[in-house]
């Protein structure tokens, strides 16, 4: 059977509308609801496709993964109707990534400029095909739920976690806890010099450690990622160098 273009695929929030259309009850649906007919009507035919305040108006009537997915496929996640959230303010998703949001940006192939304005002054919105985008790794219900003042947009590794910072391979040795009230963390730098150092070896990241590369690490433009783990006798031998240090 010959697949259908993206343009003639309809979504399930769609078909909804497209049904009310139909039966001739979308106007009595909207003004009973008290959202836009006319945009509502346009969105439904074909003509538009829904901005992100719309999506955001009609949360309750619709989920935000009936906007993303199509009728011709299974909806991946859990979902049901949200309440109203304000398009100004900061959802999960884009408070997540308040500070990796270039590689986002990237991803979406969004300006610097325009992703500025998305992710940290709220002048733009993400649009429904940049959600589209993304949902194979993000539940689409993110971008329309507000964020939990625990979240801040930032990683913050463990000790024994490798991590890449600024294309530094870098060993944790401050604890998560610690990291979190401090947004920052201490670590050492992978060297490839052998002299007075630990070798460290994860799954797929080896290097030397030595108290010299020591240094805390802060969070600016990039959050660190978690390339690997170390066991705990490793991260041991390297905790007796630094306490040698200091004694």
């Amino acid at each position: 059977m010959e697949k259908k273009s993206e343009s003639e695929r309809i979504s399930y929030a769609r078909k909804a509308l497209l049904d009310l259309v139909e039966k001739r009850e979308l106007r009595a649906w909207c003004m009973e609801r008290d959202l836009p007919h006319s945009s509502i009507y346009k969105v439904a035919v074909g003509t538009d496709i829904p901005s992100y305040i719309l999506i955001c108006q009609m949360l309750p009537y619709f989920s935000p993964a009936e906007w993303v997915y199509f009728t011709d496929e299974e909806i991946p996640y859990k979902h049901e109707p949200l309440p109203a959230f304000n398009p100004k303010e900061f959802s999960l998703f884009i408070k997540k990534h308040k500070i990796d949001y270039m590689d986002i940006a990237e991803k979406l192939g969004l300006t610097e400029a325009n992703a500025k304005n998305i992710f940290l002054h709220r002048r733009a919105n993400l649009s429904l095909l940049h959600i589209r985008k993304l949902a194979a790794e993000v539940n689409p219900e993110e971008f329309f739920v507000p964020a939990d003042e625990s979240v801040d947009g930032f990683f913050y590794p463990d000790r024994g976690d490798i991590v890449s910072l600024s294309g530094k391979n870098i060993l944790v040795l401050s604890k998560n806890k610690d990291n979190s009230q401090n947004a920052c963390f201490v670590g050492a730098v992978l060297d490839s010099e052998s002299d007075g150092a630990v070798y460290v070896k994860g799954e797929t990241v080896e290097g030397y450690v030595s108290v010299r590369n020591m240094s805390s690490f802060t969070y600016a433009r990039r959050n660190p990622v978690l390339v690997d783990k170390v066991d705990k006798e490793t991260v041991s031998s390297v905790l007796k160098l630094v306490k040698r240090l200091f004694a």
